[in-house]
């Protein structure tokens, strides 16, 4: 089982929603479209249902509210997101390059996913507290995530023996940093860009 996978079903488990379950699936997949589509403040739970082909109670029953379901939708694209990351990086040789790698594709892929791009650009004042201040459970999840590849990584001998945990939310910072405010030098839209970033101050930081 992958990270992405144990790190996912530990945050739905908190949010004590149901997994396995093809309604709850099918909300999910609703939500997103109807999302990118519309936006969050013009989606209703109840276009949420009908687009389902379910009833609004029923979705109600596996989403206490709207914002829930818009946390698990957002879970679930990072999910897959880094489910798409693991797979890239089993091509990259070394530890310290798949590090860096792990770090330009977050920061690209993040910056261009529809429904972030959706929001950032029609209802800003909606996801940026939402990103910046109440996905703090998701956040620790995923910084517990790169702490373990770290982890693995000194295990190698790949990167200096320094604090896991602060390396990870430290790049973390920098991720969210440059996809939510992404006017600047360090353009998250430019590849080019975001491996600069990563060569000139997170490989020495990182290395040996």
């Amino acid at each position: 089982m992958s990270q992405a996978v144990t790190v996912t079903q530990s945050f739905f488990q908190n949010l004590k929603v149901p997994e396995g379950d093809k309604t709850y699936q099918k909300l999910l997949d609703s939500g997103l479209e109807l999302f990118t589509e519309f936006g969050l403040r013009r989606t209703t739970m109840e276009d949420v249902a009908t687009k389902a082909g379910v009833g609004r109670a029923t979705a109600y029953r596996r989403f206490s509210d709207k914002d829930q379901l818009i946390q698990v939708v957002i879970l679930r694209e990072c999910q897959r997101e880094l489910s798409k990351i693991e797979d890239d990086l089993r091509s990259i040789e070394g530890g310290l390059e798949r590090v860096l790698e792990s770090f330009v594709l977050a920061v690209t892929r993040a910056y261009g996913h529809p429904l972030l791009r959706r929001l950032m650009t029609s209802e800003p004042e909606t996801i940026l507290p939402m990103l910046t201040q109440r996905l703090w459970q998701m956040m620790s999840f995923f910084r517990i995530y790169l702490a373990s590849l770290l982890d693995r990584v000194k295990k190698e001998g790949d990167i200096r023996d320094q604090s896991s945990e602060m390396l990870a939310e430290l790049m973390l910072r920098l991720v969210q940093s440059m996809v939510l405010s992404p006017d600047g030098v360090m353009n998250p839209a430019d590849e080019a860009s975001v491996r600069k970033v990563a060569e000139l101050y997170l490989r020495p930081l990182l290395s040996r």
